[in-house]
């Protein structure tokens, strides 16, 4: 079976599996890891049905995963079993399942699943986006005064930046979206529902593969590998319509400092 192909299996099983405890969630026993930041049992599970579904098939491969230790390896899977806990916990459907694999510092390829919607977004380096098979080719806006741009807010991001952010993208004639989990924000970019997002602290699990996605979508994207403590070390994660770039940047001055990919 191809690598991509136990990917999919992969993170559909664990989207799938986070689906069943979402409607039962009234039952989940909920931790506080840091403000605003919960973990439960289904993440937590979630994330060991993923790693046992691919070492079955990659007993060498290693593992970076929200609720694991980390597990060294030529290859590596980046997991996140929920991403959007907040929303999950509070019956709001908007979370996913992300995977991505990385090989020499480079990522190989990332899987995004929507269980709500039953979508499986998914690239391959060089290979382009797709959704359930079709392929991405968004259409979008031109500058931030027509664009829908999304809004990520890290633990790290004080709220006079966050609301400094904000009013400069508002002030520019911009409609704001904040749903909560940047890895489904960036599917929504790359198939052209969003037009622009940015945050400086994001983890792996949140991004790299969103980031893959809307990069083979056409979209122009940070490359969020380029710190080699990014296994560690939260980094800047900014995804955008390439000709919204430049106005996206002198508007967040921060963001051109971002290396991009």
């Amino acid at each position: 079976m191809k690598t991509s192909d136990v990917a999919i299996n992969a993170v559909r099983a664990g989207g799938l599996r986070a689906l069943e405890y979402f409607e039962q969630r009234d039952s989940l026993i909920i931790d506080l890891k840091g403000p605003q930041d919960y973990v439960t049992q289904a993440d937590r599970n979630v994330e060991r049905l993923i790693i046992e579904l691919l070492s079955a098939e990659f007993p060498e491969d290693g593992f970076l995963g929200e609720e694991s230790e980390q597990i060294p390896g030529g290859r590596q899977w980046v997991i996140d079993p929920i991403d959007g806990t907040s929303n999950f916990l509070r019956g709001m459907p908007y979370f996913c399942t992300t995977l991505a694999l990385v090989e020499n510092e480079q990522v190989l390829g990332g899987w995004i699943y929507d269980p709500t919607r039953d979508a499986m977004y998914s690239a391959e380096k060089g290979q382009g986006a797709f959704c359930n098979g079709s392929a991405l080719r968004p259409t979008w806006r031109a500058s931030f005064a027509t664009a829908l741009v999304g809004i990520c807010h890290s633990s790290k991001l004080t709220a006079q930046e966050l609301a400094n952010r904000i009013t400069g993208a508002l002030e520019r004639g911009a409609i704001l979206r904040q749903p909560g989990a940047a890895a489904l924000m960036l599917c929504d970019l790359a198939s052209g529902r969003l037009d622009a997002l940015f945050d400086l602290h994001l983890k792996p699990w949140d991004s790299i593969a969103g980031l893959l996605i809307a990069s083979e979508a056409g979209a122009k994207v940070s490359h969020y590998l380029a710190d080699p403590n990014w296994r560690i070390s939260p980094q800047p994660t900014l995804a955008c319509a390439p000709k919204i770039y430049d106005e996206l940047c002198g508007l967040w001055p921060e963001a051109t400092a971002v290396k991009l990919l």
